[in-house]
């Protein structure tokens, strides 16, 4: 009897401490630690094909299916903004196969970039509506409402590994004069430290475990110091209680911390793919270790996805009879770069006056995205020369206004060179600002007046004041012609058929000389 009841007690102490055990170990749950990663792209402006340093969508997409296989549970893919614009295979159709890769590849969140309103608002609108993630920006705010614009959303919440993820979105407030004003004059773009600011209350109650900021604020390292500084730095400088912030904007591999919150960018055209390894504690109930790397993907070292692979084929198949079709021939490569005075940006200047019968032509160094090299000039290559939908304004501007567009657009780190037919200009940078310009005359050599009339062609970019070029408001007469700038290049190579062009004088930099001004009144 004794021993019966003594096994009993005995099965009683085991089943009870059975049931006690489970308690025991969930109560130890919260000192595991949880590892998440992010992993994050941006400034891929259409890059689907392999080509050059360009690993393609393809290679890409097997680097990031790779990595999230490391920690499947505990790994997030997102992309920092401006993923559409900028090669033939994107522009010719909106965007829509880097879309459909990004949904196969499993992206979670995407900010807006200045370039995704390079097509308008309502093409912004059908690639949100055909992808299977969101599109985040807090601060892109509504004039007319006051609140973040109704087609994207301010932050989303991503659940990984039992942890609550935060992911706030952000625009540069760059946006607001780079990109063409006609869609983006409806909307304010706020503070990024004030928004972020004003959400972390709110998501705090939401109870998330993990604030990450998702921006297209530009960021780089200084080479003497190795410290981060741009937009991104100056926001984590300004608020402390967010756990990482990812970059993009200036194309740069940044990988860093400010004020203790880890930074990253991954260059552009999907050359580099960034990592943020966070430890989160649950013990301690915030992140306790954050790594961040910056990973060059070298294309001969990767596999094609296959999935991926099919999808930038067919795209391929579909436009190269649009893209492959040879408008004529240039004897010497047409070379641009964004910051000085271009063979390229002269010849798109001189077309664009001779199209139009102008005066003067003003354009924009940032406008133009590529130089053609020598040989056959495709329709192709004029996409990728002026990948936006810009089209040909005309206005009658004053000698004096033309002198501020050249004061501001000359020497202009910020926003570049912009590049000019009609007239000859001489530049002293060691002069004043406003006082740069020492000569001004007309290409034939006649004088330049300050105060005579003259007709001015533009794009629709700087006519309503993108890259701050706010006088070509204040001109009379201003006529928006419809005609595409990529139409007036494509006529202008089938015409001539050869272009024979060189970099000629109409931009002489001179030693300081004078500080006088020469112009006839």
């Amino acid at each position: 009897m004794f021993a019966r009841k003594l096994t009993v007690f005995i099965a009683i102490i085991c089943i009870s401490l059975l049931c006690f055990l489970p308690s025991v170990f969930a109560a130890g749950e919260p000192s595991e630690n949880v590892v998440i990663n992010i992993l994050a792209v941006n400034d891929f402006h259409g890059a689907l094909s392999e080509s050059g340093k360009n690993p393609g969508m393809a290679k890409l997409a097997a680097f990031l299916k790779a990595e999230v296989a490391k920690n499947p549970a505990g790994t997030i893919i997102v992309s920092a903004g401006d993923m559409f614009q900028g090669t033939p295979e994107s522009n010719m159709l909106y965007g829509k196969p880097v879309v459909q890769a990004m949904n196969e590849i499993g992206f979670s969140a995407m900010a807006i970039g200045n370039h995704e309103f390079d097509w308008g608002t309502q093409v912004l609108r059908e690639r949100i509506a055909q992808s299977s993630f969101p599109y985040l920006a807090a601060n892109i705010i509504d004039k007319a409402t006051g609140h973040v614009v109704s087609f994207i959303k301010p932050y989303t919440i991503v659940e990984k590994n039992g942890l609550k993820i935060a992911i706030i979105g952000l625009a540069t407030p760059e946006t607001a004069y780079k990109t063409n004003p006609k869609y983006s004059k409806n909307y304010n773009f706020a503070d990024p430290a004030q928004t972020v600011t004003q959400r972390i209350p709110e998501l705090k109650q939401q109870g998330v475990d993990i604030i990450i900021v998702l921006s297209h604020l530009g960021s780089e390292v200084e080479p003497l110091t190795q410290q981060v500084t741009g937009e991104a730095a100056d926001l984590a400088r300004a608020v402390t209680t967010i756990d990482a912030i990812i970059s993009g904007h200036t194309h740069l591999k940044v990988a860093g911390a400010v004020n203790s919150v880890p930074i990253i960018q991954a260059a552009y055209n999907g050359r580099a793919v960034g990592n943020l390894c966070l430890t989160f504690s649950k013990m301690d109930r915030q992140v306790i270790a954050a790594e961040s790397n910056v990973t060059e993907l070298v294309a001969a070292n990767l596999v094609a996805d296959p999935a991926v692979k099919a999808i930038v084929d067919k795209v391929q198949e579909e436009v190269a009879p649009m893209k492959n079709k040879v408008l004529g021939h240039t004897v010497y490569e047409l070379n641009h770069e964004k910051y000085s005075h271009s063979v390229l940006g002269q010849w798109v200047a001189d077309s664009m006056r001779q199209k139009v019968k102008a005066d003067i032509a003003f354009e924009n160094g940032g406008g133009l995205r590529a130089s053609i090299p020598a040989g056959a000039i495709t329709l192709g290559s004029l996409y990728q020369v002026v990948p936006f939908d810009n089209t040909l304004i005309t206005v009658d501007l004053t000698g004096k206004q033309i002198m501020e567009v050249l004061e501001h657009g000359i020497g202009n780190q910020q926003i570049g060179m912009v590049q000019f037919s009609g007239l000859s200009v001489e530049y002293d940078k060691s002069l004043p600002e406003g006082k740069k310009i020492t000569k001004v005359t007309l290409t034939d050599g006649s004088n330049f007046s300050l105060t005579k009339i003259y007709k001015v062609v533009t794009n629709d970019f700087m006519a309503g004041g993108g890259d701050g070029f706010t006088t070509f408001s204040q001109g009379k007469h201003m006529i928006d012609t419809q005609l595409p700038l990529r139409d007036c290049l494509i006529e202008a190579v089938t015409k001539k058929k050869v272009i024979n062009a060189t970099v000629d004088k109409r931009f002489i930099e001179v030693m300081p000389v004078s500080t006088v001004n020469r112009f006839a009144a």
